[in-house]
């Protein structure tokens, strides 16, 4: 524990503090560690207690990190077998709430992305609808169990997907971290086709992974919309797959695969991971025909990226997903 607070330090801090925090809760026995982090905030402002088991957390990673590993080289993406999981319902309504109350305050803004044209002109466009923030440990007060998510994710999933590859390793890295939390407002609100690291080296970005947790627990199937729509290819998943066994994705989701796509439901607390240099993917219409002023139904998801040290990963014309971005533009 006295590492995970440390590491939620280290978001926001200046390296030279981070290390004095780091240090001091090192010498603190883990019985202590809390006291700890309460001395170095202050001896009036004491850390609100996050509901996320730490210990569970990362076993339940642990467990799933051979079905991530052989969906991701198969398929090229991953979503959890059911709604909870990587976590229990109630840590997800907690971290929504904290979501909300982040948005309340004032964190959010308008969200943005860009498009690549042939001639590589990247040109910067506004998504309607859609407001986020980049969490990081100065949110700890306001939102621990979104920090803590977030530390955990970086301190454990990088090791344990790097340990299974047997010839080589994934190359995951938990040296950097980028994160992003969104809402994205009812009454048809979208998300573009894109893929997330569309430049990779050129512009020296080394996001590798893309980790999407949903919080969305009172979610309606059928209604809210907002699926998440990952672009498999022609000779993608839809054709490797066999059993839900095999690659780790849930009946249900598996029932809205299509052709060359598969469209997976944010609901609950679900978990979805794939490339971030190579998978195209975009969001359907978010509960399109409810008020765009219904907070009920509103979208929320808590992204990491995980950069790669392996830089020839990036962009890998030899990799079997390569092409899948001219196939999903050109269609």
């Amino acid at each position: 524990l006295s590492l995970v607070l440390a590491s939620i330090i280290m978001f926001a801090v200046p390296y030279s503090t981070a290390t004095k925090l780091n240090r001091y809760l090192l010498s603190s026995s883990s019985s202590c560690c809390r006291t700890a982090a309460i001395a170095f905030f202050s001896s009036t402002e004491i850390p609100p207690e996050p509901t996320i088991d730490v210990s569970a957390f990362q076993t339940t990673l642990t467990n799933l990190a051979p079905s991530i590993s052989k969906s991701l080289t198969t398929n090229g993406y991953y979503a959890t077998p059911e709604p909870y999981s990587i976590l229990p319902e109630h840590s997800i309504q907690t971290m929504r709430e904290q979501s909300i109350h982040l948005r309340n305050i004032g964190r959010f803004e308008q969200s943005w992305s860009e498009k690549i044209d042939a001639s590589g002109k990247v040109t910067r466009f506004d998504k309607e609808g859609v407001f986020a923030c980049e969490p990081d440990g100065q949110d700890y007060h306001d939102a621990p169990d979104l920090i803590l998510y977030l530390s955990v994710m970086l301190q454990t999933l990088p090791d344990l997907l790097n340990s299974q590859q047997e010839d080589a390793e994934f190359g995951l890295s938990a040296s950097s971290f980028n994160a992003k939390l969104a809402v994205t407002s009812p009454g048809g609100s979208v998300y573009p086709l894109h893929i997330d690291n569309p430049q990779g080296l050129s512009a020296g970005d080394t996001r590798r992974l893309t980790c999407i947790l949903y919080m969305n627990p009172d979610y309606q199937d059928g209604v809210d919309g907002g699926e998440l729509r990952i672009f498999c290819g022609s000779g993608g998943s839809s054709s490797t797959t066999t059993s839900n066994s095999d690659n780790g994705n849930s009946a249900d989701e598996a029932k809205k695969k299509k052709d060359d796509v598969v469209d997976i439901t944010p609901d609950g607390g679900r978990m979805v991971l794939f490339w971030s240099d190579e998978i195209p993917h975009e969001v359907l219409p978010t509960a399109p025909t409810a008020d765009k002023l219904d907070e009920m139904r509103d979208r929320y998801a808590l992204t990491v990226w995980i950069p790669t040290d392996y830089y020839h990963t990036i962009h890998n014309p030899d990799s079997k997903f390569a092409n899948l971005g001219d196939e999903a533009f050109t269609k």
